[in-house]
């Protein structure tokens, strides 16, 4: 039992870096006004092999099947950037259906053990689309660079779904909005 949650914060911590821009939603006929036009609209992405559906904003990229992920979303990345920010979905099967309180409390002492330095800023139960989601945010420092990440994850029958934002601890803060806007679009089908 052990060694699957290891397995699965493992692939869940090999998540790359990035930066993130604006998102919008267009006007109803698709068009944008002259200061919107430099802001994004959002795009769908869907996974048929994971079952689960979200949207992301229409300039980042995305690739499938990377890092232990079933997709990773890509920022575009600014001259700036120590690191590119991200935000990968994983999808592992469980071997019971558990609770929400049931996985934190088996996978806290992993990512404990798994990430040097961690250390735990805020967790809580939030709702994504009339499921309950767990919401943790952590920092670490790794190579001499603060990082910082928000996890969410829902459990649907034995199947458990995080989503993971990294950023470092100086961009954190800019764009973690975005993830969350695209956490609220998340959809087991």
């Amino acid at each position: 039992m052990k060694k699957f949650f290891s397995l699965t914060l493992a692939l869940g911590l090999l998540f790359l870096f990035g930066c993130t821009k604006n998102w919008i939603t267009p006007s109803t006929d698709g068009s944008m006004s002259g200061d919107q036009q430099s802001e994004v609209t959002r795009q769908t992405y869907e996974s048929k092999t994971n079952w689960f559906a979200m949207q992301f904003p229409g300039d980042w990229t995305f690739e499938e099947n990377v890092y232990g992920s079933s997709v990773m979303f890509f920022t575009p990345l600014s001259e700036n950037d120590e690191l590119k920010e991200n935000v990968g979905i994983i999808k592992q099967d469980l071997d019971k259906a558990y609770t929400l309180d049931e996985y934190y409390e088996i996978t806290r002492p992993e990512l404990v053990n798994l990430i040097p330095g961690f250390t735990e800023i805020s967790n809580e139960t939030i709702s994504i689309n009339n499921m309950d989601a767990q919401k943790i945010i952590y920092k670490w420092t790794q190579w001499s660079t603060e990082l910082q990440r928000e996890q969410v994850y829902l459990i649907k029958d034995k199947n458990v779904y995080i989503a993971t934002y990294t950023a470092t601890e100086k961009t954190f803060n800019e764009f973690v909005q975005k993830f969350d806007e695209m956490t609220a679009t998340f959809e087991i089908k």
